[in-house]
This record gives C-alpha cells, sequence and structure tokens, in this order.
C-alpha cells in the first residue's frame, strides 16, 4: 500500500507541478510527461489514459526505490538521489523530441525541478516508513 500511495501521490504532484507551470510559463511539459503517442498502437489515447500510464510508471519507481534506496549514510541518500536526478533530467530531451515538443531552457528548468520534487516526496516518505518500521521494531522488543 505504501509504494502505491506514494507512488500516486509523488506522480500527482509532478504532474500537477507542470501543468501548472505550463499556464504560467507557456510550456510543454506536462505533455511531454504524459505523451505516449509515438509508441506503436497508442498514437491517439486519451490524455487521461496517458496520465494513468504516467503514475503506473511513478507507482513502479516507487517500488524500486522503497527496495534500492540507501538505508544509512546521508552521504550515499544525496547521491543515489541525484543520479535519479540527473536521469529524469538526461530524459527531458529525448521526450521533448519524441513528442514534438519545443526545446527551451525554461521547459528543461521546470522539468528539473518537478523532478526534484518527486524525488523529495519518494525520499522523505521512505525515511518516513523506515522510521516508523524501526519504531515498531523497538516498541516489541522493549515489550518482551
Amino acid at each position: 500500500m505504501f509504494v502505491v500511495g506514494n507512488g500516486l501521490l509523488a506522480g500527482l504532484v509532478l504532474a500537477g507541478f507542470l501543468a501548472l507551470c505550463d499556464g504560467l510559463f507557456g510550456t510543454r511539459t506536462f505533455s511531454v510527461l504524459i505523451d505516449v503517442g509515438y509508441v506503436p498502437g497508442m498514437e491517439n489515447l486519451p490524455s487521461v489514459v496517458e496520465l494513468l500510464i504516467h503514475l503506473l510508471i511513478s507507482v513502479a519507481i516507487a517500488c524500486v526505490w522503497v527496495f534500492v534506496y540507501p538505508r544509512s549514510g546521508k552521504g550515499r541518500e544525496i547521491k543515489f538521489s541525484l543520479y535519479w536526478m540527473l536521469a529524469f533530467a538526461l530524459l527531458f530531451f529525448p521526450f521533448s523530441f519524441l513528442s514534438g515538443a519545443d526545446l527551451s531552457w525554461m521547459a528543461f528548468l521546470i522539468w528539473v525541478l518537478g523532478h526534484l520534487i518527486y524525488t523529495g516526496i519518494l525520499a522523505v516518505q521512505i525515511h518516513r516508513l523506515r522510521s516508523r518500521s524501526l519504531k515498531m521494531k523497538c516498541a516489541e522488543y522493549s515489550a518482551l
């Protein structure tokens, strides 16, 4: 349940942030995020279905993070998050090209900032999950 809830939360916050910034700055980052029209067989999907695909990917990423996010060491956690941020940033270029969106520094900055928020949400929620689990284990041992 944790993975689904937080994957959906982070994905929706990212989508909302990009859509808001598109309205404010005239960019097309939200359409870059959800567009799957370049995939054979998915050319004419409604935007709602494309958003659901994005949210499924977000849940899958949250699932991976629960298992591979470093368990200790602030430096390792930051390094892990930065590698993911680099991957998210680099994906902007092929996805923009495939979506037919214009490349701009503003769109790239919005994309990176949105994915920084996404990454931050997942990191904070995993910390909360692990600290809650640790507290529960400590309570079990102290009850013995």
